[in-house]
């Protein structure tokens, strides 16, 4: 099989296309992300995913907006990769610059990401039952 010639764009696969179903009727793209919308569907808690929205000159897709709470959420679960926590604290700093009510949560695979949720949205006064 011959090469591409140089500078021809091949199609590639994306890893990270979303392809798990949530009770809300969306696909995401993590297991921990899939929690995330299931949690918030149970709990009656309207949520876009991966909205695009533009701060300064970038674009931005945070994993989930609150559009009732003005909130964002982010779900960083590739806390063991260095370059992925760089990042995800650069966002982290932007948001913040830019005034964003936004909740970032580290989750390492421990304990219940359910549980996390209840409490990061009691710390901003949203009470969830489930």
């Amino acid at each position: 099989m011959s090469r591409p010639r140089r500078g021809v764009r091949l199609k590639r696969e994306k890893p990270f296309d979303t392809h798990l179903d949530t009770k809300a009727g969306i696909k995401v793209r993590s297991k921990a992300e899939r929690v995330t919308a299931n949690f918030l569907f149970s709990n009656n808690i309207r949520f876009q995913y991966e909205p695009l929205i533009l701060l300064g000159e970038r674009k931005f897709r945070p994993d989930f907006y609150l559009p009732d709470y003005d909130l964002f959420l982010e779900i960083c679960g590739y806390t063991h990769m260095p370059y992925y926590n760089d990042r995800s604290h650069s966002k982290e700093m932007v948001y913040k610059m830019h005034g964003l009510n936004a909740i970032f949560i580290h989750y390492t695979g421990r304990g219940s990401l359910r549980q996390i949720l209840r409490e990061e949205l009691a710390n901003v006064g949203i009470e969830v039952v489930l």
